[in-house]
């Protein structure tokens, strides 16, 4: 094997996993060379990455907007709530790249490579980085999230389901969005079994916002029907038609729902991070705030000369809620939206923050899940 280069660490991918574990090392003073390989750098806000956070939220100085109200609204229930302990931002994902890698032009220790990755491998003291031109480059660890773990495809995943959606940033003609309050879901009660659909509004402006017509089903539809669902419900919420706004940019996504199995490493010496790494939240497909937690927090292990360390396995208390959800979601959906409908009227959207975020003690759990209909969460227990 020619070995073209030799580096301390290689990050594979350039996406919000290997960047954030690239910033907090930059920034935490690391001095071995780091590469970083993806197949291209360009800043495109092709992603929006929405969290919560209840004191300083990460990356600050790029929110886009943040939101202090939410909107749901699912069956007979409707109401606009404010939000006391937590606030809702979005970062877009060219600035969050354009920031980042602005900062790290500062630091010689980082390299950054364009190419297309083909694969990896590795032995005991090594793990190497093969690009599909067929340079080979060596480190002592890569960190990856380019590639899905070669067990995942032999291993069989049951409820897995799929969060995808399409959505639209507009402008409009006339003045129609509180900039102020986001809708977190607008069930749509006309989509029937087969999946939990909703609409997602982020309004930047009064005449500006991202409206993401969002399913959690086990297939995905036609780019078309998201599109008819976004016109529909813009003409039934807000009366206005197509000629009364303008389309910026069109965002899709697909994001896997599903309990995955752990797997760390792709190979020896070759850590998973980032979706491929298991840190998407199964029940939610939210990611950001885990990969900050992770990113920030090995970044500082391998500072301090510490070995490294792969993402921990999920919260197994959370992980069993999470499996009752899918299990009724990808079985029952038509009971989704019911589940969703007590979820909120029964609990601030504060409460419901902090138990999505896995940071409620066992007592708040059963008050959360005393909250929605139980049969159905007994039935899956029995299936799972």
């Amino acid at each position: 094997m020619n070995i073209d280069a030799k580096y301390d660490l290689i990050i594979a991918g350039a996406g919000l996993s290997g960047l954030s574990l690239a910033w907090y090392l930059a920034k935490g003073g690391y001095k071995g060379e780091v590469l970083i390989v993806d197949s291209t750098f360009a800043p495109v806000n092709d992603k929006t990455w929405c969290f919560w956070s209840n004191g300083e939220a990460p990356f600050e100085q790029i929110i886009f907007q943040s939101w202090s109200n939410s909107f749901i609204s699912a069956l007979d229930y409707s109401n606009v709530e404010e939000l006391v302990s937590y606030s809702y931002h979005c970062i877009r994902s060219g600035d969050f790249r354009e920031f980042v890698l602005k900062s790290l032009k500062s630091f010689r220790n980082f390299t950054l490579l364009e190419e297309d990755i083909l694969d990896f491998s590795s032995n005991s003291k090594k793990a190497a980085l093969i690009t599909k031109s067929g340079d080979t480059y060596l480190a002592n660890q890569i960190y990856q999230s380019v590639k899905k773990p070669k067990e995942l495809k032999k291993k069989k995943i049951s409820d897995a389901l799929i969060q995808h959606f399409l959505g639209y940033e507009i402008r409009t003609k006339e003045e129609i969005f509180d900039p102020h309050t986001f809708t977190l879901m607008d069930f749509d009660e006309a989509f029937g079994d087969k999946g939990v659909a909703f609409m997602y509004v982020l309004p930047f402006e009064t005449n500006r916002a991202l409206l993401e017509y969002t399913i959690f089903s086990a297939s995905p539809l036609d780019k078309d029907d998201y599109r008819d669902k976004i016109n529909d419900y813009l003409k039934r919420r807000y009366n206005i038609g197509p000629d009364q706004f303008e389309i910026s940019r069109e965002e899709y996504g697909e994001i896997p729902m599903e309990i995955r199995p752990y797997i760390p490493y792709y190979e020896q010496n070759v850590i998973n991070m980032g979706t491929v790494g298991g840190l998407t939240k199964p029940s939610t497909g939210y990611t950001f705030i885990r990969i900050q937690e992770y990113t920030r927090k090995e970044a500082a292990r391998i500072i301090a000369g510490e070995s490294p360390k792969p993402p921990e396995r999920n919260n197994k208390r959370f992980e069993f809620y999470d499996s009752l959800l899918l299990n009724i979601l990808a079985n029952h959906s038509e009971i989704g939206v019911k589940i969703f409908r007590d979820l909120f009227d029964r609990n601030n959207v504060d409460e419901v923050f902090k138990f999505l975020g896995e940071e409620t003690s066992l007592l708040q759990d059963l008050k959360i899940m005393s909250s929605v209909p139980y049969i159905p969460f007994i039935k899956a227990i029995f299936n799972r």
